[in-house]
């Protein structure tokens, strides 16, 4: 997105507001860190040179990289991590530069992904990746002349590598040869000489020349949306775009034909135009007979459960492969028929790589797979316990039965049986919550599931060091908001509908 590029040139404030809000406050450059860590170590027995310009300003570090990355080159290094080059206006900065037999150098770019192509027949890179690395051959064709072999590099996380006990950087990285897969020069040139025209224009010009097509709100405009906005609606995404251009910013612009023009493709109703009836009434609007046929379906025990796991490029536990979803954290509230709650709860230690204790506790915990199990969101849980019957075999068949034996309680909002304006057209539980209940997330010192797998990943990890203890009581207190949430939800919607 053009916009995009003209916030990190123009506006450093909201272009990291915007990749806060995008990413959910995961630290991305953190997390490719460790991936480039994991590079660096495999090449250990190469002369490594580090362009180092942390400590400039970052006005200086244009000119000075490129000087630094010479002297690294003059000092024979054979490996040059996070060099940086101008030539003709230009500036790139490199993962790494290695050198090869012929005494020239390849480009090697890393990526913390498992995978660098499309799904498709052809499985051609992915535009963002042909992007990067065709400027970056520009920039060194220019800048180093002979001593750029030309042959580039991608190097990324192989999906298929499961670790086992120390981490096998020969299995754990995949290096695949994309020297031939670059654009054509005459498109880069083209692309380069937008950009340059585009930075310097006001946001005004700038939109003018690339109308919102219904992209992110944030990233386009650099502001979230009104409260009214029709950016608001759920599930509306670019058929927001004619409408802008019409001048139809609120909901309340919205006309007859608008709404129409929400069908589907075979002029049935959407879930939107359903969102918009129940908001026009002003008031809670209850399906009693849907919502008493579906809680009816359950069985005592019922299980509210919520897992939180961590989700690393470099696998932490042991049979796990990189970015694997991974079970470090559970809560459970089991309600038996009598009307009595009993609460179970289990979460790694500081510096533990084994989950098996935490999961022989769940299957405990789980009973015989018989009963209920209520989650929020099932895919998820249901993912993440199909992925642990792998891992541990004895345990595949409660795990399947559980998952067959599963009820997803946000179903009730996202079906828009029990609707609320107060939700804002969203089923989080964290929308959800407030309106039924007295409770709500404010205030606890883990607030989303992000920070959550952050702290987990560093607890598992042993890096918290004196504050492991303050943060698994954070982690604990999370955790069992999740399942309580649900019963609060669970006993307020029984309620209303009179059960």
């Amino acid at each position: 997105m053009p916009q995009l590029a003209w916030w990190s040139k123009n506006d450093k404030d909201t272009y990291k507001l915007i990749n806060q809000i995008r990413y959910a406050g995961i630290d991305g450059a953190k997390v490719g860190q460790a991936v480039e860590d994991a590079v660096l170590a495999s090449l250990t027995d190469r002369h490594i040179a580090h362009v180092d310009t942390t400590s400039l300003w970052y006005t200086q570090r244009h000119a000075t990289y490129h000087t630094r990355t010479q002297e690294a080159m003059a000092s024979q290094a054979e490996v040059i991590y996070q060099p940086g080059f101008v030539h003709d206006g230009l500036f790139c900065k490199c993962d790494m530069l290695v050198q090869n037999e012929s005494g020239t150098y390849d480009l090697r770019e890393v990526k913390a992904k498992n995978g660098i192509r499309k799904k498709s027949k052809a499985a051609p890179l992915l535009d963002d990746l042909i992007a990067d690395v065709s400027f970056q051959d520009k920039v060194l064709r220019g800048a180093l002349g002979m001593m750029y072999s030309g042959n580039i590099y991608i190097v990324h996380l192989n999906k298929e590598y499961k670790k086992d006990w120390d981490i096998d950087l020969d299995q754990l990285l995949s290096r695949e040869d994309v020297s031939d897969e670059l654009m054509e020069p005459a498109l880069m040139d083209h692309i380069i000489s937008n950009i340059q025209q585009h930075i310097p224009l006001t946001k005004d010009e700038l939109d003018a020349l690339y109308p919102y097509e219904g992209q992110d709100h944030m990233s386009y405009f650099g502001t979230l949306p009104a409260k009214q906005s029709i950016r608001k609606l759920p599930r509306i995404g670019v058929k927001s775009a004619p409408l802008y251009h019409a001048g139809k910013h609120m909901i309340t612009d919205l006309d007859a034909m608008d709404r129409e023009s929400f069908c589907n493709s075979k002029w049935e109703e959407t879930a939107l135009m359903r969102y918009l009836d129940l908001r026009d009434q002003w008031e809670t609007v209850i399906d009693t007979k849907s919502i008493k046929n579906r809680l009816d379906s359950l069985q005592y025990p019922l299980y509210f459960y919520d897992y939180e796991t961590i989700s690393v490029p470099i696998p932490v536990f042991e049979q796990t492969h990189s970015r694997q979803q991974v079970i470090s954290q559970y809560s459970m509230h089991r309600i038996d028929e009598d009307g009595s709650i009993t609460h179970t709860e289990w979460l790694i230690q500081h510096g533990q790589t084994d989950n098996k204790p935490l999961i022989d506790q769940l299957v405990h915990d789980f009973w015989s797979g018989d009963g209920s199990y209520i989650v929020w969101y099932k895919w998820f849980e249901n993912s993440r316990n199909n992925e642990t019957a792998v891992m541990y075999p004895e345990y595949e068949e409660i795990f399947a039965k559980v998952n067959t034996n599963t009820f997803d309680l946000m179903d009730i909002f996202k079906d828009q049986l029990y609707f609320d304006r107060r939700f804002g057209g969203s089923c989080s539980i964290k929308k959800v919550l407030p309106v039924l209940t007295d409770i709500s997330y404010d205030g606890l010192a883990v607030p989303n599931g992000a920070i959550a797998a952050d702290y987990l990943a560093q607890l598992a990890q042993g890096l918290l060091g004196d504050q492991a203890d303050s943060v698994r009581a954070d982690l604990l207190q999370y955790c069992k908001q999740d399942t309580r949430a649900m019963v609060r939800i669970w006993e307020e919607v029984k309620k209303k509908v009179g059960m």
